[in-house]
């Protein structure tokens, strides 16, 4: 009986080391994604402002932003693919 409990046990530990070992490596790749893409939307909207040009305001918390990309960053990308041709599109893309 405390063999299959102890196998049991490895079996769990096993998955849950996967499953830490897919969560971080999702979470690196969004604030990846987070940090790419805040450069390419700071360089458009240094280039809008450069050229006169209405520039739109952040629209959300620093912080808050960082959680939605990094969260989310599957879906932004896959939009930003479909609208625009570019994971990181911007107001320059279009």
């Amino acid at each position: 009986m405390m063999a299959h409990s102890s196998r049991i046990r490895k079996i769990a530990y096993r998955i849950l080391l996967v499953l830490l070992v897919f969560i971080l490596v999702y979470l690196g790749l969004g604030l990846g994604f987070h940090l790419k893409w805040k450069s390419a939307l700071t360089a458009c909207r240094e280039a809008q402002m450069a050229r006169g040009e209405f520039v739109e305001p952040e629209v959300f918390w620093a912080p808050l932003a960082l959680a939605f990309d990094v969260t989310f960053w599957p879906v932004y990308a896959w939009a930003n693919v479909y609208h625009d041709g570019t994971p990181f599109a911007t107001p320059c893309t279009h």
